[in-house]
């Protein structure tokens, strides 16, 4: 597919007129997608699907084309020709856009991952197998993800990295029910099992009468994914150069050194070890690691181009949301066999969610408690709890009130398929913290 790329952007490129500047940005997957319900097959099917966006600039204009790919070079070469018809026409009536920023420096990529993953089949045959006897629902999606870039400039960049996501919850009754996931880039059978081994443990305790809390302020531990939630909504805005600039930031007090972090607290668009492509949609490279809290202070912002040429600042190839895509937060010091000894007596938060700004300027968010939720005595998990609301800050969960964090961390891929598979990911590791609030 890469050679077909760069040969339609080649055409493309061939059939500009003076003045004008193009770039190309391809996205597409081959993917298999397997649902599963009472732990059988219930819907399988392949997807192979490929887009092509083309970008005119002209006079300080520009105007945006995305088609399908047929795959036929005949077919995909009229279209292609036709967009950049069409292209000028709309570009002939919009108005000078004075931030337009791409890259017209020749910075030539190639990213691929091999490819290591087993037949589908069997991995579905392996999970079916493990789950004998649950109730399991659960949606298998893998295969290879590709992103390409080509502009007028001669510069080619190429992403392919295939990998998979299985995301499933096993269902106890009533509303009490026990998810998991598990994603990467090489299927480990012994910690896919180990995964199971632990759901079906905290199916047997959903089995116990539950408990219903009061409210009150009490010690969590948010597991990976209940983190990921969080970052999932200070991720929208609160670390992009243009929300800090407008004052729109939920993490604005952060910035603007207001509140200090833990400094135990390191979190970083790690590019490198993430699943997104190393370059944007408009050419530039990203940098390896972009550091946005070093040591519990602001280090840095994501800036897509047109902030930086809007603001002044220096560009470090951000979406156009300059919202993250490979976050990572550093680890701490506890093992995972010593969670519940170290939460002593508190609540223990597998997952989270319907999760809300409360009070975006102290980046207070609030949410409901989901699935394994449990209450922790001495040391020990005694019963399930009933669903509660929690109102927090995260400047208090990862500042005054942060107790540690898990040694080991987990690779979350997203599960977003809308238009197709996403490749944002976080590396997380579970947190405790004290003083959790819990309001209804």
């Amino acid at each position: 597919m890469k050679e077909y790329f760069y040969k339609l952007a080649d055409l493309a490129v061939s059939k500009t007129k003076a003045g004008e500047f193009i770039y190309l940005n391809l996205s597409g997957e081959e993917s298999d997608f397997i649902r599963l319900n009472h732990a059988k097959i219930r819907q399988n099917g392949h997807v192979s699907q490929y887009y092509l966006s083309i970008t005119l600039i002209f006079g300080g204009k520009q105007a945006h084309h995305s088609l399908s790919l047929s795959k036929n070079f005949e077919t995909d070469s009229m279209s292609v020709s036709n967009a950049l018809n069409s292209l000028r026409d709309i570009i002939a009536q919009v108005e000078i856009d004075p931030y337009i920023l791409y890259s017209t420096e020749v910075n030539s990529t190639e990213t691929v991952l091999k490819n290591e993953l087993p037949e589908s089949e069997n991995v579905v045959n392996e999970i079916i197998t493990s789950a004998k006897g649950l109730d399991l629902v659960g949606i298998f999606a893998g295969g290879n993800i590709i992103a390409g870039f080509a502009n007028s400039a001669g510069q080619k960049n190429w992403f392919e990295k295939p990998g998979f996501n299985f995301s499933w919850s096993v269902y106890h009754s009533t509303d009490k029910a026990v998810k998991s996931g598990y994603a990467g880039y090489k299927w480990d059978e012994s910690r896919f099992n180990a995964k199971m081994e632990k759901v079906r443990t905290e199916l047997e305790i959903m089995k116990r009468t539950p408990v219903t809390i009061k409210r009150g302020k009490y010690r969590v531990y948010l597991a990976p994914s209940a983190l990921e939630d969080f970052f999932g909504v200070i991720g929208w805005g609160g670390f992009g150069i243009k929300s800090q600039k407008t004052k729109n930031s939920s993490l604005i007090k952060l910035v603007e050194n207001e509140v200090t972090l833990n400094e135990a607290v390191t979190v970083t668009e790690n590019t490198i070890e993430g699943s997104s492509p190393n370059f944007n949609s408009t050419g530039f490279i990203k940098p390896d690691v972009v550091k946005l809290i070093e040591k519990g202070k602001h280090a840095g912002s994501l800036v897509s181009p047109r902030s930086s040429k809007e603001y002044g600042e220096i560009q470090n190839g951000a979406n156009g949301y300059e919202m993250p895509e490979s976050l990572e937060m550093n680890g701490g010091n506890i093992v995972a066999t010593d969670i519940l000894k170290v939460l002593d007596t508190g609540i223990y938060l597998n997952n989270v969610h319907y999760l809300n700004y409360s009070d975006r300027a102290s980046c207070k968010v609030t949410g409901m408690s989901r699935f394994a939720a449990f209450y922790v005595k001495n040391g020990e998990i005694t019963a399930p709890i009933n669903v509660m609301r929690f109102d927090e800050s995260v400047f208090k969960m990862l500042g005054e009130n942060f107790v540690d964090a898990t040694s080991e961390r987990e690779m979350l891929i997203s599960t977003d398929t809308y238009g197709q598979r996403s490749t944002e990911s976080s590396h997380l590791p579970g947190i405790i913290v004290k003083d959790f609030s819990f309001t209804l």
